[in-house]
Parts: C-alpha cells; structure tokens; sequence
C-alpha cells in the first residue's frame, strides 16, 4: 500500500519509465470489490496501450454499476488535477467497459492491435 501511495505523492521520486498515479479502491463491508488508477500524465506506453484510467471489478460484484461510479468519481479528481481530456482504453471484446466509457462522454478514437492485444482507445474531453 506504501508504494503505491508514494507513486502519487510529488516528492517522492518514482523509478525510470514510471508516472505519478492515484490508486482507489472499491470496498463494501471490509472487501475489496475492485480498484481504479489515474496516471497523471502519459508516457509512450501509457499513450499506446493503457490511457490515463485503468479499473477492474471482482467477477462476482461486476453488473451492479461500480465501474461506472468509479470512472466517475476519478473523472472529478482527473479535473482537479488540471487534466483537459483523458485517454482510456479497453479490450475490444470487452463491451461492458466500452459502455462504462461510453457513459461518460467517452468517443471512441481508434481499435488498434497493442502489445497487449488489440484495444479499443477512447478519449473523454473534461
């Protein structure tokens, strides 16, 4: 937990190749349902394969929505932070987060074929 709050705290260095990043978790009665990362900035790998906003939610808590209150919340912090636009990318089988996206104002810029697979790369404008 240590270093993942030290990758968003400005004074503390990170190692070569690496952003500064805000972690939350998603939590219901002491269990973690899922969690989600704001990169604040993007590096070449983070502009060809994984955006601004990563988020995954436990198999057995997805279909209730949390994703999507999630990308929210994030959005506004991604604001305060002076972001103008956000990258987000998901598989391109992956229709539920495509949606999540989509609910947020996400447009779809391209499908390409990445080092892990191909993705779907969408751009929400804050």
């Amino acid at each position: 937990m240590t270093r993942l709050n030290d990758r968003s705290d400005p004074a503390k260095p990170l190692d070569a190749g690496q952003v500064r990043c805000t972690y939350r978790w998603i939590v219901e009665d002491d269990r973690v349902l899922g969690g989600i990362a704001l990169r604040h900035e993007l590096n070449d790998f983070l502009l060809r394969v994984a955006g601004h906003i990563g988020y995954g939610i436990r198999p057995s808590a997805r279909r209730r929505g949390l994703a999507t209150w999630a990308l929210g919340r994030m959005l506004g912090e991604a604001r305060a932070l002076g972001l103008d636009r956000v990258l987000l990318a998901c598989e391109v089988d992956n229709i539920a987060s495509a949606r999540t996206i989509e609910q947020h104002g996400g447009v779809l810029e391209d499908i390409r074929d990445t080092e892990l697979g191909p993705a779907r790369r969408y751009w929400i404008t804050l």
